[in-house]
């Protein structure tokens, strides 16, 4: 039975990153990022499948062929992308129960941080990764904001289905699906994943890369 479904958010174009391919295909260490996320996901304990939300039937059909994954056609935006791996899971996947959505530009996830998270939704209704601020914040609404109040939200990001089902609406001007949630919705917050850094502008290869390199010593 498919009870656990890993889904990787591939189809978005990376504008700040300046490049004509889409980020999560350019290289590191010779290797497409998608590919190298690919890789570090399949051998997750508890993934049943993995679904790849792209951006045009050419890769798709590139991708489907080389690894044994679901691809589907993202949307306009990451919302509507969400909402269209939702909507496959839903008719193609009945019996699924939880979810995980990560984006392929953060390549230093693990797989064992992805079993976590399946594991945790045993529990929790969602589970969302945390990361502490360490900088002073400023504010144009609060006079005096303390970080202590404060934390930063990143993917990977686990769900039970029905409570996305339930809840989640990809028109929302929230832009976090938990935080479309109910206060009963009991959430847990994870704030053991380290180095989660986004490729989001080209000085971040650099240090994915050499993030890359020790990960691959310490094997």
């Amino acid at each position: 039975m498919i009870s656990n479904i890993l889904v990787i958010l591939a189809a978005g174009m990376g504008i700040r990153y300046g490049t004509e391919v889409p980020k999560q295909f350019t290289l590191l260490l010779g290797k497409e990022v998608l590919r190298i996320v690919l890789e570090t996901m399949i051998p997750s304990e508890f993934t049943d499948r993995i679904i790849v939300v792209l951006d045009n039937e050419e890769r798709m059909k590139l991708v489907k062929t080389e690894y044994d994954v679901d691809v589907i056609l993202g949307g306009k935006d990451r919302a509507h992308s969400f909402q269209n791996a939702l909507s496959y899971i839903n008719n193609s996947y009945k019996d699924a129960t939880k979810v995980i959505f990560h984006e392929a530009a953060r390549p230093l996830v693990s797989s064992e941080v992805i079993d976590t998270y399946f594991t945790l939704l045993n529990q929790y209704d969602y589970v969302e990764t945390c990361q502490e601020i360490t900088d002073s914040l400023g504010s144009y609404i609060l006079e005096s904001p303390k970080r202590e109040d404060f934390y930063l939200i990143q993917a990977p990001e686990a769900y039970r289905i029905n409570i996305l089902n339930k809840f989640f609406d990809c028109d929302s001007s929230i832009y976090f699906a938990a935080n479309q949630f109910p206060k009963e919705c009991k959430g847990y917050r994870y704030f053991n994943v380290p180095n989660n850094i986004k490729l989001t502008k080209p000085e971040d290869k650099y240090l994915i890369e050499f993030l890359l390199k020790q990960q691959s010593n310490d094997i």
